[in-house]
């Protein structure tokens, strides 16, 4: 299984570290994530500027890339010029806070993974109800168990998941 893992808190983020560590065990993960972060950036993307990514090292191995722009860029350029092949789904988050009710219309986590299904690719958008979550094992553990049972069940391209998680242990 190949993964697209991005979201909106940036590439630096302990949700997407969470995230990266638990996927890693199901399939290539592939992390294109803004350089700083853009929550709240809803659907925006970059037209004005030249968008760029460089690399991101940690102890000496690939981790990911870093984009300057949007997380809706991120899909857009992971898509076009970094991935080698389209991935079979693309994950965003670990967001702090749920997406639900308004919020769902200024959340770039959504975004990127709203932007994945316009594109033909299933997406996971993975919040922790809770704005002061240190722990997203719960969450990346459950959002790995529901990727495989995904892919049993073939998601079609156009879905778009937004998994809320409990701030609490499993």
């Amino acid at each position: 299984m190949n993964i697209l893992l991005t979201n909106d808190d940036g590439i630096h983020a302990k949700g997407i570290e969470a995230l990266k560590n638990s996927l890693s065990a199901i399939g290539d993960v592939y992390v294109v994530a803004p350089a700083l972060e853009q929550s709240g950036v809803s659907h925006a993307f970059s037209i004005l500027g030249m968008l760029r990514y460089e690399e991101v090292r940690l102890n000496g191995k690939l981790y990911g890339y870093a984009v300057n722009g949007t997380p809706v860029d991120t899909v857009k350029l992971a898509l076009d010029e970094i991935l080698p092949e389209p991935p079979d789904v693309i994950v965003s988050g670990i967001n702090h806070g749920e997406n639900s009710g308004v919020n769902i219309l200024y959340s770039g986590t959504l975004a990127a993974a709203m932007e994945g299904t316009v594109l033909g690719i299933p997406a996971i958008a993975v919040s922790v109800a809770s704005l002061h979550a240190t722990d997203f094992s719960t969450a990346a553990d459950f959002i790995r168990k529901l990727c495989l049972r995904l892919s049993e069940l073939k998601l079609p391209r156009d879905t778009m998941l937004n998994v809320n998680v409990p701030n609490l242990p499993a």
